[in-house]
């Protein structure tokens, strides 16, 4: 199963659409016998996640699954804040090791204790404490230079049926060149994907009449938007994991059987953008 279970929602209330809200822990943990049931078997999650990884912790999730953590962003704390954010992440997470750990801020690589902060790294995964070490980054250029400057195993990067900068820049390509593991998340656009074009917030309207074509075609296919939006990720075969959000049981059984059907022959093209405005969340403007 190419999908993972991005784990933000059980630690705080996220998503420009997310109307479900934060789930109880009995329903995060339906969701993860769920998952482990339909073959998924990393978890994604993080430092700045709310009491996500406490939740994890709680439930026993390092033992039935690969968890991929991220640090805190380091700020003033420098390179020690690596070694800070990951104690943090085990002990919240009742473990001594999880799979991979990412920089959740690309900068702090890339800036001056860029090279401090991979030497940390680098110990943890020698100590075996991580498994991987790697990056989350906005931009497949900042995902390309970083792989280029330190060994980098692992990348997180936003991909969507709107967003196909991975694809298209040749990061995709070149990461797995190197051996990289690639992990996308984003793949609903924060939920712009599945969201009724009639109701979207004033400030997303100039894409309404892409919105409206992405889902008539899904219409026109015989798809679901949700089916038609997984196609241009989960069908892609340098991508690794699907980082899917949910925010409760009935909405993770709906992925796990969108995931799984079939998809005749779209032009997934049609609906790429490179409109920053539209395809980095950050820039929207929700007013």
């Amino acid at each position: 199963m190419k999908l993972a279970l991005g784990t933000v929602q059980f630690g705080t209330d996220y998503g420009a659409f997310n109307a479900g809200g934060r789930p109880d822990e009995a329903a995060v943990a339906i969701c993860l016998d769920r998952a482990a049931a339909a073959g998924i078997d990393t978890l994604d999650t993080a430092r700045a996640y709310g009491a996500s990884e406490e939740v994890l912790g709680r439930l026993g999730a390092p033992g039935r699954f690969r968890i991929v953590t991220k640090v805190a962003a380091l700020g003033k704390a420098g390179a020690d804040g690596v070694l800070q954010s990951v104690e943090a992440s085990l002990v919240a997470l009742g473990t001594d090791r999880v799979e991979a750990l990412l920089m959740h801020d690309a900068g702090d690589l890339s800036g001056r204790a860029g090279d401090e902060a991979w030497r940390v790294l680098d110990r943890l995964r020698g100590e075996e404490v991580i498994g991987k070490a790697g990056v989350s980054v906005y931009a497949p250029e900042d995902a390309i230079e970083l792989a280029g400057r330190y060994p980098i195993e692992i990348v997180q990067a936003p991909c969507s049926v709107f967003d196909q900068r991975m694809r298209t820049s040749g990061a995709l390509a070149a990461l797995k060149a190197r051996g990289v593991e690639i992990h996308v998340r984003s793949a609903f656009l924060q939920g712009f994907a599945l969201a009724d074009p009639a109701s979207l917030p004033a400030g997303l309207a100039p894409w309404r009449g892409l919105l409206e074509r992405f889902r008539g075609d899904a219409a026109g296919a015989g798809l679901s938007p949700l089916r038609l939006a997984l196609a241009a990720v989960v069908g892609e075969p340098a991508i690794d994991r699907v980082v899917v959000g949910v925010d409760g049981p009935a909405q993770l059984e709906e992925i796990i059987a969108a995931a799984q059907a079939a998809v005749g022959d779209v032009d997934l093209d049609r609906y790429v953008s490179d409109d920053l405005q539209l395809i980095n969340p950050s820039n929207w403007n929700l007013a």
